[in-house]
């Protein structure tokens, strides 16, 4: 009986220590957002500073928490500065006192998209926290770009919290920028996908623009990796911006977001906007056949038709309302292969050579989405698919080899 006992003791013990060392290493192991990060290990940088937080309706922690109510509860914030689309995801890009957090917000869309140095008088670090698509003429990149500029400028600290890519991290493709296209949808000289996390790429502005001299600090995710695939994270998915509804939104966009500068619609006001692509000239039929000819890598597409309704974001209203538009359902296999860039060039081209009603805007907004004329006039030409590849891949090599000492992953 004795025996019994002890043997079961023993038995007992081993349990909880396996099950104690085991918890451990599971929390050991948790994935942990940047600005979670933060809040754990990192709040010397801010205990007793006055704090300007730039952040829009994504910039929550992994339960669901918004960093304002988190950080506004502990420490000291005393100003909202907002991206296009604004606080909380409704296209209020204006400045305003927004009643939910009892703090005045300032937008940075819009006529004025840089704080000032009057906006900064009162603050003593700024937090960045928004979740972006890895996408060059996706705007809070800029809106980055020019805070850690007005930061450079009026000796203040920036503090950017990291966050995961939506697509493969280890993506890089398109045009780099050309100069005589800058603007707001192309600041940066990096190339339409440029693989980096908004804190690497904290680090890439930082070098290339103010010599290192911005007083920036990035708050790095932790047990994140480059092979992490984002919806493994079961993060709350809060659209990024009004129109991207699926993480699987954000994967295409980079290459179907193009059609903007086009009269072919990117889906805006249908199911799945930048996955379903369509016009009311479009024979889906015949363009999916096109596509799925060239086997491109880990998409496929599928024949459909949609009819794109209102929709409350007025920023990019829809193309062809209530018009059944022919069209395909950019569907990715693998996201590990597939590349958007070459994707929507793939459709651009093919949209061209076959569909006579096809036209890019007269505007040359497509210039700027490219960062160059050069995509424009090539389809123009009829150049083939493979020779507008290749007029970027030098530069494209040249920015991969800049790229590798910014990665923290």
């Amino acid at each position: 009986m004795k025996i019994n006992i002890l043997i079961s003791i023993l038995l007992i013990t081993s349990f909880l220590s396996f099950t104690c060392v085991y918890g451990f290493a599971q929390s050991e192991n948790k994935f942990l957002l940047g600005n979670e990060v933060l809040l754990k290990n990192s709040s010397h940088f801010i205990n007793g500073k006055k704090l300007g937080l730039i952040v829009n309706n994504g910039s929550v922690l992994s339960d669901g928490m918004h960093l304002i109510d988190k950080l506004s509860a502990q420490f000291n914030v005393v100003k909202i500065f907002t991206p296009e689309h604004g606080l909380r995801g409704n296209d209020l890009n204006e400045d305003y006192y927004d009643d939910k957090s009892g703090i005045n917000v300032i937008s940075l869309y819009g006529s004025k998209k840089k704080p000032s140095r009057e906006d900064l008088l009162d603050t003593d670090i700024l937090i960045y926290d928004i979740q972006d698509v890895g996408a060059r003429f996706y705007t809070y990149i800029n809106t980055l770009f020019y805070c850690m500029e007005s930061c450079f400028e009026n000796d203040k600290q920036i503090l950017v919290c990291d966050r995961p890519m939506i697509a493969n991290a280890d993506y890089t493709d398109g045009f780099l920028l050309d100069k005589s296209q800058s603007s707001f949808v192309g600041l940066l000289d990096i190339p339409i996908a440029y693989g980096m996390t908004c804190g690497e790429l904290a680090g890439f502005i930082n070098d290339e623009y103010f010599d290192g001299k911005c007083m920036l600090n990035v708050v790095k995710m932790e047990n994140y990796s480059r092979d992490t695939d984002y919806e493994s994270l079961k993060l709350p998915w809060i659209k990024p911006s009004p129109n991207l509804y699926y993480p699987s939104s954000a994967t295409t966009y980079a290459g179907t977001c193009l059609f903007e500068g086009t009269n072919f619609s990117e889906g805006r006001g249908s199911d799945k906007p930048f996955e379903y692509v369509g016009a009311p000239y479009c024979d889906g039929n015949l363009l999916a056949k096109q596509m799925n000819s060239l086997n491109l890598a880990g998409v496929t597409f599928e024949s459909i038709t949609f009819i794109p309704s209102e929709i409350s974001s007025p920023s990019n209203p829809p193309k062809y309302v209530n018009e059944t538009c022919g069209g395909v359902y950019v569907k990715v296999t693998d996201k590990k292969i597939f590349e958007p860039v070459k994707t929507g060039i793939s459709l651009l081209y093919v949209l061209n050579k076959y569909f006579p009603d096809f036209e890019i805007k007269k505007n040359k907004f497509l210039d700027k989405l490219a960062g160059t004329e050069s995509l424009r006039l090539m389809l123009n030409d009829y150049t083939p698919l493979n020779d507008i590849f290749a007029s970027y891949k030098d530069d494209l090599n040249k920015f991969n080899s800049k790229r590798e000492k910014y990665l923290l992953y």
